[in-house]
């Protein structure tokens, strides 16, 4: 019975994970439980991807910035979440790791949006120079504090000393701040940017545009600092994103790449994904069966989890033997057991198996309507909201009303028709009507 707990991460980060990274980039996330939360999980209610952007990033930004720089970060993270999702719902990494899939992720789909990202504000606004603000031999605090030297004709860093003159007190602390923030010992927290630039203000009221720019440029080079921090373990990003400037972000086929990565991962197991693709020709929902497949598949079904275990000893595609578990035990006539077996498909299947998520998605919320499982129909129906599978009932009014649910009942007969069940004696088929 499948109530094994799934702890293998999948190859795409989910999209939690990257909010939380995001938010810990802008220094905005405080203690916000949601984010933790989808980043564990998965994505449980559809809202509150929404909710996000205006929690970790219009709010506390126009806050402590302004709002102009608030909607464009927010309208950037949206975007770039837009085609993410899409590349999770149409490009299958199921035989990649997620170690084998963030380096491709980070250098070909994150770093041409950052380099269009600080195109865009560079063309804008007053800017640091960018060649020197993605040199990996310079901190990007400092490469910014230096900048604003420059433009404010201050001596080389010597900004702590015109800020604070004293070397006592709060001046002491604020000379200290700077001196840290410029040798990477520390990073500039969001409030620190934020009375930093009243300071400024104070002492530059003439030079507004400039100071505004720099406020904005320095959250900017705490995030890069962050994202560079993060991703140092498998690529160098602020190289990957100095060629993305370079080359003026050429285009780039990120669907193709992953695609050929995943075929190479699994070119030693073609034998396996052979056996796999017979057997779902043989489990296919409304083709007739003959006398005797519920055994020969029983059996196949079992030699292929042996297979798989020795083939994909990581579990990586499990999702697909989960989810021909489900097929079979609905042609079985075993409701409440293909209903495990197609939630832990469905959970496995997240951010991994390409387009095969509707599919399975699907087919798993079709039971869970049948047979009355709310609780479970609407966390999938809140998954199928946020990866965009606008093909159930309701949308986004109503997640699980009894209309919804009746509906989606009576439409799991004719997706499971009886003549796709199988003919040796199996127990009735029971549901609430």
């Amino acid at each position: 019975m499948p109530k094994t707990e799934n702890t293998l991460l999948p190859p795409y980060p989910r999209l939690g994970e990257c909010y939380r990274i995001l938010a810990k980039a802008l220094d905005t996330k405080a203690s916000n439980r949601h984010v933790d939360q989808l980043a564990r999980k998965g994505d449980f209610d559809w809202q509150l991807l929404e909710s996000l952007r205006d929690e970790l990033i219009r709010v506390p930004l126009g806050s402590k910035s302004n709002v102009q720089f608030a909607r464009f970060v927010a309208s950037a993270m949206e975007t770039l979440q837009e085609n993410y999702v899409q590349l999770i719902k149409t490009v299958a990494l199921d035989s990649l790791t997620r170690e084998q899939a963030l380096p491709v992720l980070a250098e070909h789909f994150l770093a041409p949006y950052l380099g269009s990202f600080l195109l865009q504000m560079h063309k804008a606004i007053p800017s640091p120079p960018l060649a020197q603000l993605l040199d990996e031999q310079r901190h990007p605090v400092d490469i910014t504090l230096t900048w604003l030297e420059n433009e404010l004709e201050i001596a080389p860093n010597h900004l702590g000393q015109q800020l604070y003159p004293d070397a006592c007190g709060e001046n002491k602390n604020g000379r200290e701040a700077i001196r840290r923030w410029r040798q990477g010992e520390q990073l500039p927290e969001l409030q620190s940017i934020a009375l930093l630039h009243q300071k400024l203000q104070t002492q530059f009221p003439a030079r507004p545009l400039l100071l505004q720019a720099f406020t904005e440029w320095l959250i900017v080079a705490r995030a890069l600092a962050v994202l560079e921090s993060t991703a140092s373990g498998f690529i160098r990003l602020r190289q990957c994103v100095f060629q993305q400037v370079l080359s003026d972000i050429p285009i780039i086929d990120i669907g193709v790449i992953l695609s050929l990565l995943n075929i190479e991962a699994a070119a030693h197991k073609r034998g396996l994904v052979e056996s796999g693709l017979l057997l779902f020709e043989q489990l296919k929902r409304t083709t007739e069966k003959s006398r005797g497949d519920q055994a020969r598949t029983r059996y196949a079904l079992d030699q292929f989890r042996v297979h798989l275990g020795h083939h994909d000893p990581k579990g990586i595609s499990t999702y697909y033997l989960e989810w021909l578990e489900g097929r079979w035990h609905v042609l079985a006539g075993q409701l409440d057991t293909a209903l495990l077996h197609f939630e832990l498909a469905a959970d496995l299947a997240l951010y991994r198996s390409g387009q095969t998520q509707k599919d399975i998605l699907r087919e798993a919320l079709l039971l869970a309507a049948y047979l009355g499982k709310r609780p479970l129909y609407k966390r999938l129906k809140h998954r199928a909201l946020v990866m965009g599978l606008s093909y159930l009932p309701g949308g986004k009014e109503s997640v699980a009303s009894d209309h919804e649910l009746k509906l989606i009942r009576d439409n799991f007969t004719v997706k499971f028709p009886e003549r796709g069940r199988f003919v040796d004696p199996v127990p009735e088929l029971s549901a609430l009507h």
